[in-house]
Parts: C-alpha cells; structure tokens; sequence
C-alpha cells in the first residue's frame, strides 16, 4: 500500500494530469478552472465494479469539479488500500480514474512444535502465499529448528514461470546439522530454479539447475582421517532430472486408500565447481486395502548412489546413513560404514567414526491392523524394515579398519498413531533388531507435532 507521504509526492505529476482535465479551454498556461464532466470512466480495475471506485472516490457528474475535489478523489482511493497508483484525466466531458490495483494476497504463517527420537525438541514455522508479488505465483516457506539441525527452505513456483502454460519455479534451501553422533559439522546452502512438464499424461518430468555449496567444519581431533581429510567448503553446479508418476495420475477409479507412486532422481555435478559427482535415487511406495474393515499394508522402498566421476569422490556430508525414521529400531545416522578403531579411545575404549555410505537401500513395510475401527484416527501397525547403507570410495587410510560391506540390517514391532486436536502422535517400539556389533539400537521411537 502507498503511503501518504508517498501519494503526496506523486500530486505534481498528478496534478499536472488534473489541470489538463480541468483546463475547458485557452493555453497550457492557463490556471485550471472547475468543470462539469457527464459521465465518469474507471479503467484498470479487475476485482471491484466501477460504481464502488467512483462512490470510495467522492467524485460526481453533473456538479463544478475544482482541483482539490480531485486530489481529494485521489487521497480517497489510496486510503481504502486497494491501489498502488491512480491518476485522473479527461476526454471530452469525460473524467477517466485509472487505477493500478494492488496484489491480492491469500496464505499465511503457520507455527508448531513437537518433539521426535530423532531430533529431540523442535519448532516449525511455515509461510504460504499464493498470488505472490501480484502474479500467480506461489511463495512457499519452512523454517525447521532443534538442537542439532537448523533448516530453512523457500519456493516460488508458478503455471507460467517460464512461459504461458509451463510450470516452474525456484527453490533455494540452507541447512546447518551438528549430530551428537558424528565428529563434524557441515553445512549446505542450494539455489535450484526448475521447470515441470506433463508426461504422457501418467507423470511428471522436471528439469533443473543446482548451484550448491557444502562445508564440513569443526572436526573432531579423534576424527578418522578420512573425515580429516574432506573437511572445507566446496562449490557446485550442475544439471538434473526428475520423473514422478503414479495411480493419482491416471486412475481415478482407483480408491482413495489404494495406490502407489514412483520417482527417479538424477543428478550431476560438474559444470562448474569442484566436483563432479552422480546423484541417484529410486522411491517406490503403495498402499493396499486388504479388507473392508481397515487390514491394509502399505510400503515404501528406497534406493540410492553417490559416486563420483572420474578421480573425485563424494564427501561425508554427501553420503548416505540410515536409522531413526529412515530405518526403524536403529538410532538415527548411525547405520552407515564406519572406520573401527579398536582400543584407540579413551581409556583404551574403541574408537568409531560414522562415515556414511556411497551406496543404500532400504525398504519399510506396515501391516495396518484395525484394533479400533470405529476410530479412524487412531491407527495401529506391526512393521518390518530392512536396509543398509555400505561403500565409501576414498583413498586415504583409516585409522584402524574401514568396515563398509552390505550388511543387511532388520528390525520388526509394532507402533501407532493417533489424531487428536492438540496434535498427531506416533510411536513404534522394536520389539527385535537385528544388526552389527557397532550398531546402535533404538528400541522405541516417538513422534508428536501440533500445529497452531
């Protein structure tokens, strides 16, 4: 909304279109002389009618109109807060109001706070704005904050970003992540404008560009060597590629509770930077109704690569671990490979650094089992997850021994969630985990978020 101060420095150039309506004849330099005008045209204006502008205005035909009425007609309009610009002139006996509307905007802010096994305390808050900045696009906000990671990402997207009818948009992304279980810190900041195609009316197709930067910092003397070694700031960019499709997308028929999707991601580094480096992965999920009464599985498999292209090599903050939500009955980021230093600890305590792998694959099954189902808001499961994260390419020697080999690892229990106003809880409890030696167990996971 312009201010006033801010209408008042815009009345010389409004004023001068003011005299020119006012002037009934003789030269420019004529003082304006009130007139008579009989009939008032609005033009500019898309969300009110014309009698609503011409009535908020106080202007009216068939009456001496000075100067003032119509800098006062102006201060009128600027007042509702519905324009940016109005400016007065005339043709003939005509008074024309043109108007530059304002952009209407519909969203807003969203806060919550929850506490998950995985990150302990943490706070949400999200901003949604559609019809940002005047246009159809959509502005999109998250703001993620705990102990050990902060997250902040923001979107822009719009059905005509690049052109009429293609859709596209921006995202842009920092995240700061210090675990209480790794030996380092690291950070990474990402700008990646995109654009999405139909495909074959059965999907999606997207294309984008990333320039991101990653940093691993304050690395602990005991580290392993190999994190010792790939600790600083690097800089990319490169080109990727997306296809999603899935039952949502050609079969409405289908019920609402059975269906599945699948995505592919790709990407490479390497046009620019320090790096070049191959990103893949492949997510499946679906969802089966079993009876009427509620029995159902659903499922969700996911598998992935870094790898490096030539003589580079992905970094830890590049590589993957598993556990917490990733692969139940295990605490978080802690399956992955790992240098095993024995007896080189404290106190002659054995000393590991978790490493992450340049490979993994897990899957996440759920049996949905209706204790209740006269409550659809409260949902009862027994799962069964296996997975592994293995492989890291590196050429410098660890500082005992590089346990990086596919070993599988499982974990089946039971969990439940359930919907109320204060928020959503879930919880699982493991009652059996099946892993390595060096493997850290997490028997039970609880999350609850509430949203206000």
């Amino acid at each position: 909304m312009i201010s006033k101060r801010a209408v008042s420095g815009r009345y010389k150039t409004i004023v001068a279109s003011l005299g020119i309506a006012l002037i009934a004849a003789g030269t420019a330099n004529a003082n304006p002389q009130p007139r008579v005008f009989n009939q008032i045209d609005v033009r500019g204006n898309e969300r009110f009618r014309d009698q609503d502008v011409i009535v908020s205005s106080g202007l009216q035909t068939g009456i001496l109109l000075g100067q003032e009425d119509l800098v006062a007609a102006v201060e009128a309009l600027e007042y509702t807060g519905e324009f940016e610009d109005i400016v007065i002139t005339s043709e003939d006996d005509t008074l024309i109001i043109t108007v530059d509307e304002t952009p209407t905007y519909t969203g807003g802010l969203t806060f919550g706070l929850g506490y998950d096994t995985n990150n302990g305390v943490f706070g949400v808050a999200g901003l949604s704005i559609d019809d940002a900045f005047g246009t159809a696009a959509q502005l999109r906000g998250n703001l993620f904050f705990a102990d050990e990671v902060q997250t902040l990402r923001f979107q822009i997207r719009s059905e005509d970003f690049w052109s009429e009818g293609t859709r596209g948009g921006v995202r842009a992304s920092y995240g700061n992540y210090e675990y209480d279980n790794t030996t380092f810190q690291f950070e990474t900041a990402k700008v990646e404008p995109y654009v999405v195609f139909d495909a074959w009316d059965r999907g999606a197709f997207e294309l984008r560009y990333t320039f991101a930067r990653s940093d691993i910092k304050n690395v602990d003397a005991a580290a392993s060597p190999i994190i010792q070694g790939e600790a600083g700031a690097l800089n990319n960019s490169g080109v990727g590629f997306s296809f999603a499709t899935g039952s949502s997308f050609f079969d409405a028929e289908r019920p609402p509770l059975d269906g599945w999707s699948l995505r592919f991601d790709q990407d490479f580094t390497g046009l620019g930077g320090d790096t070049e480096l191959s990103f893949s992965r492949l997510s499946l999920a679906a969802r089966k109704q079993l009876s009427a009464n509620g029995f159902a599985i659903r499922t969700r498999i996911e598998m992935g690569a870094v790898v490096g292209l030539g003589s580079d090599a992905p970094r830890a903050s590049e590589r993957v671990s598993l556990g917490g939500a990733r692969l139940r009955g295990f605490e978080r980021g802690t399956i992955a490979p790992r240098d095993v230093c024995l007896g080189c600890g404290a106190g002659g305590a054995d000393q590991t650094t978790l490493l992450g792998g340049n490979y993994y694959a897990v899957a996440r099954t759920d049996v949905l089992i209706p204790i209740f189902p006269s409550r659809p808001e409260f949902e009862t499961f027994a799962f069964f997850d296996i997975g592994s994260a293995w492989n890291v390419d590196t050429t410098t020697a660890p500082s005992g021994t590089l346990d990086d080999g596919k070993d599988w690892r499982r974990a089946f229990g039971i969990g439940a969630s359930f919907d109320t106003q204060l928020g959503k809880f879930e919880a699982y409890y493991a009652l059996d985990s099946d892993g390595n030696a060096f493997d850290e167990v997490q028997e039970f996971g609880l999350t609850f978020r509430t949203q206000f």
